[in-house]
């Protein structure tokens, strides 16, 4: 599993939205668009975030569940 794969699958996706995302994580929305815009990295966010969008992208996208 590569986090940072999934985290892109996530961000990419056209399946969910930014708002979506950020009620179910607690994640702020520019935090989000900054990520989806490339204006911010995903090998550079924090720790906590990272865990929380693989986690979100486990549960709610990745084929099979």
């Amino acid at each position: 599993m590569d986090i940072r794969e999934n985290i892109r699958k996530l961000l990419e996706s056209d399946e969910v939205s930014n708002y979506a995302i950020h009620k179910k994580t607690g994640i702020a929305q520019s935090t989000l668009s900054d990520l989806k815009i490339g204006k911010s990295k995903i090998g550079n966010m924090k720790l906590d975030v990272a865990l929380k969008l693989n986690e979100y992208y486990i549960k709610n996208l990745k084929e099979g569940n």
